[in-house]
Parts: structure tokens; C-alpha cells; sequence
């Protein structure tokens, strides 16, 4: 039934399942990470924080906003588009894999306080996530993950180390094309506003 439902041929539907997939994932390793991880724990272990670095780019808020949206539009692309092309034996597109991989690791980094400016300690569990920028950033990963879904172009079949390779015979169709497209401006608009959003919230503790 939830495979049926993350490659459903409507975008609406893959979007809602794989995100409560994911707010579920999050819920998990926050609650594990908080009670169990030492503070800190992933703190200047993930390129992005060595990539982002502790202050403002050039001192300027609208350089640090850009770097900050570069950042998480290469992850969009590189970490999660581009995978999509493959899927696994379950026809589960492989960016959705990467997607959970993302939001469990931004759990942790919640319950252990593990970001490049800290949070004043380890965060429980709470509605307060909603008050920061990433967890609109994970949203827009899964809408990202969820909208090319039709781009699979490859089924990887059998398990490793004898797993081979077939062409997906799927093509898409003009209202798979037009939610791909919508699907994606949508994920980068809400990228450009929650990473403006966050440069924002580190221009008032740099």
C-alpha cells in the first residue's frame, strides 16, 4: 500500500506519503538522538556546515543567502534529482532513499545540537521545528524527490552482488511533465525563501 502510494502517477499523492514518511523518520531519530547522542554530535562532520562555514559570507547577508541556497540546490540536484533516474525492485525512485538519508541526518542534528551556530543546547522534540528554516528545506527535498519520480529512466533488480540493470518502459505523460515542472519551481522558490529566512537568523548571532 505505501509503495503504491509513492509512485502514484499523481504528484499530490507521492508528495503527502513520502513526507509523512520522512516527518516520521524525523520524529524517530530526533527522539533517539536526543535522549541517547551526546551534544554536538555531528557538529563540522557534514560538507555542508565545512562548506557554509561560522559567519557571513563577505559580511553580507544577501552573500551568505546565496551561498546558503547554493548549497541546498546542489543537494536538490545532486543528491536528489539525480538519483531519481534509477529505481529500486519496489519501483521506488533512489532519490527518495537519499531524501530520508537527509532528514534523518537534520534530526540528529536537531536532538544534538549539532548545527554551525548552536541552539543554546540539545532540542526535545517539540512544534518548535516549524519555527526554523530546515525543516521547510527537507519539504522541499521531498517535493523535489516526489515531482521527478517520472524521470526513472532504469529499474536496478536483484540484490547485491548480482543485481543487474533494465530500461523502465514508462514514458512520461503531458500532465507528468506539467506537475515535474511545477513540482520543481515550487521546491526551489520554497529553497530560496527559507535559506533567506536562515541567513537571516545567523546575521543576528554572528
Amino acid at each position: 500500500m505505501l509503495n503504491r502510494q509513492l509512485s502514484n502517477k499523481r504528484l499530490l499523492n507521492r508528495f503527502v506519503t513520502l513526507l509523512s514518511v520522512v516527518f516520521g523518520l524525523i520524529l524517530l531519530a530526533w527522539i533517539t538522538s536526543y535522549l541517547l547522542l551526546p551534544e554536538g554530535f555531528l557538529r563540522g562532520k557534514s560538507v555542508s556546515q565545512i562548506v557554509s562555514g561560522y559567519d557571513l559570507l563577505g559580511g553580507s547577508i544577501y552573500l551568505e543567502w546565496l551561498r546558503i541556497f547554493a548549497i541546498n540546490l546542489f543537494i536538490l540536484g545532486i543528491a536528489i534529482i539525480a538519483p531519481n533516474i534509477f529505481r529500486n525492485d519496489k519501483n521506488i525512485p533512489l532519490g527518495y532513499l537519499t531524501t530520508e538519508i537527509i532528514s534523518i541526518i537534520y534530526a540528529i542534528s536537531i536532538g544534538t545540537n549539532s548545527f554551525s551556530f548552536t541552539l543554546g543546547g540539545k532540542l526535545p522534540p517539540s512544534f518548535d521545528i516549524f519555527t526554523t528554516s530546515g525543516i521547510y528545506e527537507i519539504m522541499a527535498y521531498v517535493l523535489g524527490a516526489a515531482a521527478t519520480f517520472p524521470l526513472s529512466k532504469y529499474r536496478i533488480v536483484g540484490k547485491w552482488p548480482k543485481q543487474t540493470i533494465e530500461k523502465i518502459s514508462d514514458p512520461m505523460t503531458k500532465v507528468d511533465r506539467i506537475e515535474l515542472i511545477i513540482g520543481i519551481i515550487v521546491s526551489i522558490i520554497v529553497l530560496i525563501i527559507s535559506c533567506g529566512w536562515e541567513a537571516y537568523r545567523i546575521s543576528l548571532v554572528v
